[in-house]
């Protein structure tokens, strides 16, 4: 009689190696991957910096697609083909942004030009009222103004305005840099038509490049990636556009001068979390000073910056964006300097992702260490 073959299963376990074992082996592990994590990062970092001018209409147009493709979605499970509902959105939206355009920028250059006029009277006004405040309560001495509102008054503004513009081709010299910047401004529309028409190819393409091993799992983290980066990119770009809407007719209201371009500046600056809402209500708070004085004006400013912000945090976030972000506003902060600091507007673009990208692995460098031997291990 033939004796049975013992099964695999009940072979007996190899004795436990020493407790230096494990540790050594999770150190070796975390090592390879700091190795690795570190070189991709550096190959990533070399060629955003190498690459910066070129890549920046294609971050440009990507950022598009990515923020637009739910939508494309939405209406394509209604039966509309995907282009045709590329085409129509972006024409909406185009539309709505010229609408914007002419509505707000002839309103906002009536808006300076009545602040030119009336800046000298400002300025008489602190010389008169609020310098002599501040000279008998701080025990300070103040330079006067009335020589430099005269003379505003007086001067001829075409010497202002020809620097003004001089500041401002610099500027935009600047921005642009080279001809191919100003290409790239405008082939970012065409770039972002062809990479929402094949946005989900592109997805799976780079899926597809994943060892099959690792799908599910890099899938599952391509997945909280998403979940870190829609929640604020989309979230803060709605909240944004609210906030400008709120801010200028409450201000317009109040009668704030540049009402709606604090307003849209304030909106606009809404992306960086807590400087949006401070350089609002400062600017709206100054100009209601110098026009009125501190009187109720002011109290309306304070008062309906109060009532935007608990519109902001207690309806707005919570259901457009979620109770947990995951991402911390310092966080954002400074990375977004960082970004903006290394790599110029491509930086500002990338800051973003790049942070919830590393956040989610630094999370998951963190368990296995808390779930190993050398953090669980009592004693010496």
């Amino acid at each position: 009689m033939q004796e049975p073959t013992a099964s695999p299963s009940a072979a007996p376990a190899p004795p436990p190696g020493p407790p230096g074992d494990s540790d050594l082996d999770f150190i070796a592990r975390a090592a390879r991957m700091l190795i690795v994590g570190g070189f991709a990062i550096a190959v990533v970092l070399v060629t955003l910096w190498v690459l910066k001018a070129a890549l920046t209409p294609l971050a440009v147009a990507f950022l598009i697609a990515y923020l637009l493709d739910p939508l494309i979605d939405r209406l394509e499970r209604r039966g509309v083909p995907r282009r045709l509902a590329i085409v129509l959105l972006m024409t909406v939206l185009s539309g709505v942004l010229l609408g914007l355009l002419l509505f707000v920028i002839p309103q906002m250059q009536r808006d300076i030009a009545s602040l030119i006029e009336r800046f000298p009277g400002y300025l008489e006004r602190l010389q008169s009222e609020w310098i002599p405040a501040l000279e008998q309560r701080f025990g300070i001495r103040v330079p006067p103004l009335g020589e430099l509102a005269q003379s505003f008054q007086q001067a001829d503004l075409t010497v202002l305005l020809d620097a003004l513009r001089g500041f401002l081709a610099s500027t935009f010299t600047y921005i642009a840099g080279t001809i191919t910047a100003l290409f790239g401004l405008l082939v970012i529309p065409i770039l972002a038509y062809y990479a929402l028409a094949d946005f989900d190819a592109i997805v799976g393409g780079i899926g597809s490049t994943i060892p099959t091993r690792y799908q599910a799992y890099m899938t599952d983290k391509a997945r909280t990636v998403d979940r870190l980066i829609a929640a604020f990119l989309r979230g803060q770009l709605t909240i944004a556009g609210i906030l400008a809407v709120l801010y200028s007719i409450g201000f317009s209201v109040i009668g704030v001068d540049l009402a709606i371009g604090v307003g849209c500046l304030g909106g606009a600056l809404a992306l960086i979390p807590y400087l949006g809402n401070a350089v609002a209500v400062s600017l709206a708070s100054l100009l209601c000073v110098l026009e009125f004085g501190a009187d109720w004006h002011l109290a309306a400013v304070l008062g309906w910056y109060a009532v935007v912000q608990n519109l902001e945090g207690f309806v707005l976030t919570p259901r457009i964006v979620g109770k947990s972000v995951g991402l911390h506003p310092a966080v954002v902060i400074v990375a977004l300097l960082i970004g903006g600091d290394l790599f110029g507007f491509l930086g500002l673009l990338v800051a973003v992702p790049v942070t919830a990208c590393l956040k989610v692995f630094f999370d998951e460098l963190l368990e296995l260490y808390r779930g190993s031997g050398l953090f669980q291990r009592e004693g010496a």
